[in-house]
């Protein structure tokens, strides 16, 4: 059989660029556990109180009764894939009130850094934090350069920045425990 030449357009590319590998939402979904972790550390009035889903406040209550190593770490990823649906701002606001407003400041500053001085700043960022990826960071600077370039608009750069904020966030929830 004759071997076919293929060739790819941009296009090709482009339908691509925005898509998360399978790697990409497995660690996704292994931050989503650990934010729900640490979400289940709620009270349980705060937990009832979580503008979420009903099924997620009944995992959330349910894993707090749950003894078995194993059986608490299946329960924390489907915690983990239940948080994909909902909006992380919101599960981030629950949250950084237990790091204080010092520790928010920070990782703003730390998010104007990276997309002001790239790499040099990534790496000083993944040694103070150690759940830090370095191709997820990368992955966020190149949209909002991306963004920029293409004239997109001011929401959909700030859009862009928010992701990143909301990773190094989340990042910083994981590292500190």
């Amino acid at each position: 059989m004759a071997r076919r030449s293929q060739r790819f357009t941009e296009d090709d590319f482009e339908s691509l660029e925005g898509r998360a590998s399978k790697t990409e939402q497995k660690k996704a979904v292994q931050r989503m556990a650990a934010l729900g972790a640490q979400l289940a550390e709620l009270p349980k009035k705060k937990i009832e109180s979580l503008p979420v889903e009903e099924r997620l406040i009944e995992a959330l209550l349910d894993v707090q009764l749950i003894t078995s190593g194993e059986a608490r770490r299946r329960q924390f990823l489907r915690i983990g894939k239940l948080l994909r649906n909902e909006d992380e701002s919101m599960i981030l606001s629950y949250l950084t009130p237990q790091q204080g407003a010092k520790k928010t400041a920070q990782l703003h500053r730390w998010v104007d850094r990276m997309i002001a001085q790239g790499e040099p700043v990534i790496k000083e960022f993944m040694k103070t934090y150690n759940a830090a990826e370095h191709h997820a960071i990368r992955q966020h600077l190149l949209r909002i350069e991306r963004d920029i370039q293409k004239n997109l608009g001011e929401d959909a750069v700030a859009q862009s920045k928010l992701n990143l904020l909301n990773y190094v966030q989340q990042v910083a929830l994981i590292s500190d425990r």
